[in-house]
């Protein structure tokens, strides 16, 4: 029995465990009567309440499947309505953005700056080689 726990399937399992253990010794504390009923309805409807949050769930990942599967089916008609837009009207047209759809820009070409040529590398021609000096 988990004493301490704070979670919800903890302390409804507490509670169970009071309600079945007081209801055996009623005759002997006749003055619990009432909390032990009290008790045992709030576990009622909790469960109740557990099993509808349980019954939503499952609801709700087909329902989620259900939207992902529309919205993909809707994201192909949408693409096959702007191809067919795009080949009537042109890509680049701006008519295209009152529809939902981005044209297709047209790429500026930048002027390319000329590199000055690099300058020759000196003659390689035979090098005089002077006695040290300045003798001959």
């Amino acid at each position: 029995m988990a004493a301490k726990g704070k979670s919800y399937a903890e302390m409804w399992s507490r509670w169970e465990i009071a309600i079945s253990n007081l209801k055996e010794h009623a005759g002997d504390m006749p003055h619990l009567t009432d909390d032990v009923t009290q008790l045992d309805q709030t576990l009622t409807q909790v469960r109740d309440l557990a099993n509808k949050q349980e019954d939503l769930r499952g609801q709700t990942r087909e329902i989620n499947a259900k939207l992902r599967d529309l919205t993909k089916a809707g994201e192909k008609v949408r693409s096959r309505l702007g191809a067919n837009l795009a080949g009537k009207f042109g890509f680049t047209s701006e008519t295209l953005v009152k529809f939902g759809f981005r044209p297709r820009r047209i790429p500026r070409r930048t002027k390319t700056v000329e590199k000055p040529a690099p300058e020759p590398p000196p003659p390689a021609g035979p090098v005089e080689s002077k006695p040290p000096g300045g003798a001959k």
